[in-house]
């Protein structure tokens, strides 16, 4: 019999793929478990996304069979997508699937075209940029996942497929929001998101799942941008002109806000050798 939750005797059970464990772990982690996370958290080692932890609790992420269908409506939409010629701007829809213990289902972020500036407004107005308002301080992983359901830890500047979709996890040291941008060479940065930051290690997601930058119809240089704050976000607009001018992510002891990137290079999944 096993425990209820995550510690040393269940992840020697999951390293040597005992079927009772995985297939208990698989349906528990299924679902947000506090005491598991606290277990990952405290555990010694790197983070989920490194080492051998990762290893074992990525390996009980369904495979493309076995993951949880998507409504008909959403499924046509994603098959006539992948079967289309690819456009000037990437193609955004819901997928679902695993990702590591949590096992949840993964939104692909839409580029936001418009912003209603009344929406824009009170974060304009709250964000004053003043001195010794609290600074947060970000970290990012991320993993790629291919056409078949397979993850892979990135490092910056690896190569990828257009065929695949990134998902981010952060460590930040504050409570706070972030926005998610993506930039194309020589294109300003597009906002594709809001997100709550929440002190600790988490992947990144909102009220409908994990957040994933899909990768279809892109090619070459892509960079990825996470813009931290401990109050309400600045306008986006203000943030995408300060982003197209910088280089790295820079000090962010000296910012009230905390820049992270992430670049990677796009290839097509097409001209494989």
């Amino acid at each position: 019999m096993f425990m209820k939750h995550l510690d040393d005797g269940a992840l020697g059970a999951l390293s040597r793929r005992e079927p009772e464990a995985v297939a208990y772990f698989a349906a528990h982690l299924a679902h947000p478990c506090e005491t598991c996370e606290a277990f990952l958290a405290t555990h010694p080692g790197p983070g989920l996304l490194d080492g051998q932890v990762d290893s074992l609790l990525l390996g009980l992420a369904p495979t493309g069979a076995s993951a949880p269908p998507l409504d008909d409506v959403g499924l046509a939409r994603v098959r006539r997508a992948l079967r289309a010629h690819r456009p000037a701007a990437g193609h955004w829809g819901l997928v679902a699937g695993g990702l590591a213990a949590c096992l949840l289902a993964v939104v692909l972020l839409p580029r936001m075209r418009a912003v209603d500036p009344a929406s824009q407004e009170g974060s304009a107005a709250e964000w004053t940029g003043e001195k010794g308002r609290a600074r947060v301080a970000l970290e990012l992983s991320v993993v790629a996942r291919d056409s078949a359901g397979v993850l892979r830890r990135l490092d910056p500047g690896s190569p990828v497929e257009d065929s695949d979709v990134l998902l981010l996890r952060y460590h930040a040291t504050e409570a706070g929001t972030a926005l998610l941008f993506e930039q194309r060479q020589g294109a300003a940065p597009e906002l594709l998101g809001h997100f709550p930051l929440v002190a600790g290690t988490h992947d990144l997601q909102g009220p409908q799942g994990l957040a994933g930058v899909s990768l279809a119809g892109e090619e070459g240089p892509v960079t990825l941008w996470l813009v931290g704050s401990t109050g309400a976000p600045p306008e986006a607009e203000t943030v995408s002109e300060m982003l197209e001018g910088r280089n790295g992510a820079g000090p962010q002891g000296q910012d009230p806000l905390a820049i992270i990137r992430f670049d990677v290079s796009v290839r097509s999944s097409q001209n494989r050798p």
